[in-house]
This record gives C-alpha cells, sequence and structure tokens, in this order.
C-alpha cells in the first residue's frame, strides 16, 4: 500500500513539472512574438513591414508619405516585400533593397541628420497646392563631393522614386557622392507648348539644391 502512495506522489509530481514547463516554454513564444512586434514598429523595417507603418513612421514626420508614390492607393496591409504591387510599369523591384532605403532613410532622419528638403517655397505651394507633393529625398555622401539629381520615372503616372531614383541615390551615395532622389510628378509641371519644360519649373529644383547646400 505504501509504495502505492510513493508511485502516485512521483506521478503527480512528474504531472506538476510538466505543467510548469508547459508554461514557460509558451511564455517565451510570447516574448519572441513581442519581440517581433516591438522590432516591426520601433526598430528596424522588415520585408514584413506594412508600408502605412514606414508612411507614419513620425521620425518622417509629415514627408513620409512622399517615400511612396502618392498618386497611387496603398492597402493598409501591404508590406514592403510587396511594393511591385503598386510601382506598375516596373520589373524586378527588389523587396531587399526596399527594405535597405527605408532603412536608411530612418536611420539618418533619427540621428538628426536632415534628408528630406521642400522644392517649391511655402507661397509657392499656397498657390499650387499640388506642389505639396513634391521634394528631394538626400542621401549623405562625403563633404564637398559632387552631386547628382536623381529624377524617377513612372508613366507621367505616378513616382517610382523607390525603385527608380532612391536605390541609385544611394549607391551613389554609399561611393562618397551626395545624392538627391528627386520626388516629382512632371505630368503635374507646366509645359512649353513645343514640348520643352517651362525654365522656370526646372530653376526651382535647381534653386532648392542651391539654397540647402551644405
Amino acid at each position: 500500500m505504501e509504495r502505492k502512495w510513493i508511485l502516485l506522489l512521483w506521478f503527480i509530481a512528474a504531472m506538476f513539472l510538466c505543467l510548469i514547463a508547459a508554461g514557460c516554454s509558451r511564455q517565451g513564444d510570447d516574448t519572441s512574438v513581442n519581440t517581433e512586434k516591438t522590432s516591426d514598429r520601433g526598430g528596424s523595417y522588415t520585408k514584413s513591414t506594412k508600408v502605412v507603418d514606414v508612411i507614419n513612421d513620425p521620425v518622417f514626420e509629415e514627408y513620409g508619405r512622399l517615400i511612396f508614390p502618392v498618386d497611387q492607393r496603398i492597402d493598409d496591409d501591404l508590406k514592403l516585400q510587396d511594393v511591385d504591387d503598386i510601382l506598375i510599369w516596373y520589373n524586378n523591384v527588389n523587396p531587399d533593397k526596399t527594405v535597405e532605403i527605408a532603412n536608411y532613410l530612418k536611420t539618418q532622419a533619427a540621428s538628426g541628420e536632415q534628408i528630406f528638403y521642400d522644392i517649391y517655397t511655402e507661397e509657392e505651394k499656397e498657390r499650387d497646392p499640388e506642389k505639396e507633393d513634391t521634394g528631394l529625398f538626400f542621401f549623405r555622401g562625403e563633404r564637398n563631393a559632387k552631386t547628382a539629381v536623381i529624377n524617377a520615372g513612372g508613366g507621367f503616372v505616378y513616382v517610382a522614386a523607390m525603385h527608380d531614383s532612391f536605390p541609385q541615390a544611394l549607391e551613389l551615395s554609399k561611393k562618397g557622392y551626395n545624392a538627391f532622389g528627386m520626388d516629382l510628378d512632371w505630368a503635374k509641371e507646366p509645359w512649353r507648348k513645343d514640348g520643352f519644360i517651362e525654365r522656370s519649373a526646372f530653376g526651382s529644383k535647381t534653386a532648392a539644391v542651391r539654397r540647402n547646400k551644405k
């Protein structure tokens, strides 16, 4: 009889230890999930980060919306790995490069570096509200190095800067050059009857670079 009680106590103890182990494992899994969520919100972006979370990241203030095409509908659940869904007419959109660019911009902004510059003055934007959707994103190279301004395409429908100017600007900055990725829809710019861009329009862009030269 005494042996049966001993076996019963051993069984109860074993069950108790199993329940403790299962609880610790579950808590560990929850911690892992919470860490991943925290990383997506406050740490580096990943391919599973939602585009809207990048746009609305406080580090970008009010210009985060210009990182991606403002003239394209962006679903709330669109992830960085699927940005090619809104970059129509483009092939070979590299998700890894998209994530690298987003993290570069975030790191620069978080460290206090200015990465965005207005093209037009506040007075010009008040006269023409469409000029609100323009700007220059700066990819920093070496001080006093040569500077390039890269304008993205988009078929005169939207601005594909994330694929058509930001990657090039980032690579130039890695080589020591200063580069601006221009966020500008030429379809909204004034045109001359002979098909050439009005001088005042292009002059505004070059003036913006000169104003902010460091």
